[in-house]
């Protein structure tokens, strides 16, 4: 058999490879966990019942959501050596760009001196750390699929794991937080998302190295 032949025989057999991705069911178990934390450290928002039938508590969660959907995608294109991560990135930033220029513009249309209590609510100072709390809870899971991927800039990858995590945690701190201005969720959820991708990163130069 002549080389060109045994290299047609040898492609024939070869299938094609599904590019890695991170499983549904450690994501799902991730916010689960980030919801179960919540619930039982934290409790949930008295009048919930009454608070989700306006549009302000779904605008909050639209926006973790949004962002937890653009960190997951940007994790899977880190984890795949040589893959863009440009538009992922820009749906990430694009995306916290919107919250605040709407947090912004409530402000601007507000009267001044109702500005400082739209953006400080009751709560900003328990925010960040409640946020931080609960996205260590949903780490692990994060972090172990993002091991079963093949990162080769560890530190990127660790810091969208760990914005991943964040807005799992700030998706399942909605049911427990009263805040719902679009300045209070662009400031103070972000700052507790931003924290989680950060410690994310430290975290993701070892623990994803291989």
């Amino acid at each position: 058999m002549k080389t060109d032949d045994l290299i047609e025989a040898l492609a024939a057999g070869i299938e094609p490879v599904r590019p890695a991705g991170l499983s549904p069911w450690m994501v799902g178990g991730a916010l689960a966990v980030a919801v179960a934390a919540v619930v039982v450290i934290l409790g949930v928002l008295p009048g919930l019942g009454e608070v989700i039938r306006g549009p302000a508590f779904w605008a909050k969660g639209a926006y973790t959501g949004a962002l937890a959907a653009a960190s997951l995608w940007l994790v899977v294109r880190l984890g795949r050596p040589g893959a863009s991560v440009g538009l992922p990135g820009w749906t990430v930033a694009s995306i916290v760009g919107l919250a605040g220029l709407a947090g912004m513009l409530e402000l601007a249309l507000l009267p001044p001196e109702a500005r400082m209590d739209d953006w400080l609510g009751f709560t900003w100072r328990v925010c960040v750390p409640n946020i931080l709390m609960v996205s260590a809870f949903t780490a692990p899971l994060i972090f172990l699929a993002a091991r079963r991927l093949a990162p080769t800039r560890p530190m990127q990858a660790g810091a969208a794991a760990g914005l991943l995590t964040g807005a799992l945690a700030a998706t399942a701190y909605g049911l427990h937080c009263p805040e719902s201005t679009a300045a209070f969720v662009a400031s103070w959820y972000t700052l507790g998302m931003a924290g989680a991708a950060a410690g994310g990163a430290v975290v993701g130069r070892f623990a994803l190295r291989w």
